[in-house]
């Protein structure tokens, strides 16, 4: 198989135009064409069907397309890895999420090259699942989220906890802490499904009997800091990470509650491919975050 006319079925499959593939690969259209119909002889299948407008995949074209989106990363994966060898510069993609990757990580890397100045890290910061799904298709390295995981090609190890506090608006007049019963009528921001923070509020409600349907949800949002402005703006309330509040609760534009008889905490988890071997740039970083919990700074 050529792994050219794989990246050119992978661009017609992603965008379904072969005028526009073309387009983005910098070829002509009957050659794009043509590479097309290489791979569908060199794999005795069908790849796909003509519509009106553009190209849709096949049955089998959809099989193929999934593996080869992981076949082209692994081939980039090893393009990079040589080059790290080659030039003696390792490369590290990190992907967390997003209460990690936007408030902890950052301060992390920073530490990290500062040991390690010739380290190229990159990061990438989505929810917990987007995260977990970039570990399973090669596309990140190593991931840092909330809570456990129990995905069959990942192995995990616990870094260090936080906790999620019960965040309401500066003017708030009530009480220093509240009960669980409480917290039900209140009306709260939650983060969407997938994210580490739901999953951290759902596992310490099942505890109790309860699901994030006894909860008052008005809002849900994908971001830490749009809930904190819906806070802000008097729209409700909500739990979010002591790590990605910390900054407003210090100045004043927050306030952090208490919810009695339970608890928010999380455990911050490194999660990487079980069974592949650790680059030693992976190993430094395994040992920066185990050794020095005050990275997450």
């Amino acid at each position: 198989m050529n792994i050219n006319h794989l990246e050119a079925f992978c661009t017609v499959a992603q965008v379904k135009s072969i005028s526009e593939a073309a387009r983005i690969l910098h070829m002509s259209q009957s050659s794009l064409s043509y590479q097309i119909q290489l791979l569908e002889k060199d794999l005795d299948v069908e790849l796909f069907t003509r519509t009106t407008k553009g190209v849709e995949l096949t049955e089998m074209g959809e099989i193929v397309y999934e593996y080869g989106q992981t076949f082209l990363q692994l081939a980039e994966n090893l393009r990079r890895d040589l080059d790290n060898w080659k030039s003696g510069q390792e490369h590290l993609i990190v992907g967390a999420s997003s209460s990690i990757g936007s408030y902890a990580l950052p301060c992390t890397i920073y530490s990290f090259k500062e040991k390690y100045p010739d380290a190229n890290v990159k990061l990438l910061v989505g929810n917990r699942e987007e995260t977990i799904q970039k570990l399973l298709d090669k596309t990140i390295d190593i991931g840092l989220i909330e809570g456990p995981v129990d995905q069959p090609g990942l192995a995990t190890r616990g870094v260090t906890e936080d906790e999620l506090l019960l965040i309401v608006p500066a003017g708030w007049q009530g009480q220093e802490s509240i009960t669980l019963e409480e917290l039900c009528r209140l009306p709260l921001i939650l983060r969407e499904e997938g994210s580490g923070t739901r999953q951290v509020i759902a596992r310490a409600l099942a505890e109790h009997g309860l699901g994030i349907a006894n909860l008052n949800v008005v809002l849900e949002l994908n971001s830490n800091d749009a809930i904190k402005s819906a806070i802000t703006a008097g729209h409700g309330v909500s739990l979010l990470s002591r790590l990605a509040t910390r900054r407003e609760i210090h100045n004043g534009s927050l306030k952090a509650l208490q919810v009695k008889g339970i608890s928010f905490r999380s455990t911050f988890t490194i999660v990487y491919p079980a069974g592949k071997p650790a680059t030693n740039l992976q190993k430094k970083f395994f040992r920066f975050l185990l050794a020095n919990k005050k990275a997450f700074c």
